[in-house]
């Protein structure tokens, strides 16, 4: 439970992270502003948390085969889309009647669930890698026993 908690959290920070990179970009270069909304401190953390429930989808109990895991990472990219797109309608993140502004907001959603994913399998695999190699001394350190 402690390491699905601290994945979790890892996860939340790399999303907020990304979004508020993205806010920046957007309220810098897309859409400039002088001032970023207080009330949008709020909203930050609060869709990235919803974003990270998402990856609860994942099982940890067993490893998925190929076609599993696309079906799985389809529907937690849907999830994630289905979030943002209506939090960010609710927040007025973007015009839905505008279409460019749909596409910058897609855009940014893939790009981010991207960066967010690759960082999380790459450091999954190197856990893994890492308790295989503690196993294995463990494992060595008991057959050299008298």
């Amino acid at each position: 439970m402690k390491r699905k908690l601290r994945f979790l959290f890892h996860v939340f920070c790399m999303v907020t992270t990304c979004v508020v990179f993205a806010v920046a970009l957007f309220t810098t270069v897309w859409d400039p502003s002088e001032t970023v909304e207080a009330v949008t401190l709020w909203q930050i953390p609060s869709v990235s948390f919803l974003c990270t429930l998402g990856c609860l989808i994942y099982p940890w109990d067993r490893n998925l085969g190929k076609k599993e895991m696309i079906v799985r990472m389809g529907i937690h990219y849907i999830y994630i889309n289905a979030v943002v797109l209506g939090a960010g309608y609710k927040f007025r993140w973007y015009q839905p009647a505008h279409l460019l502004s749909v596409i910058a907001m897609l855009l940014t959603i893939a790009v981010i669930f991207l960066i967010v994913s690759v960082i999380s399998w790459t450091k999954s695999a190197e856990d893994a890698r890492r308790m295989n190699e503690r196993l294995k001394e463990y494992r060595q350190k008991g057959e050299n026993k008298p």
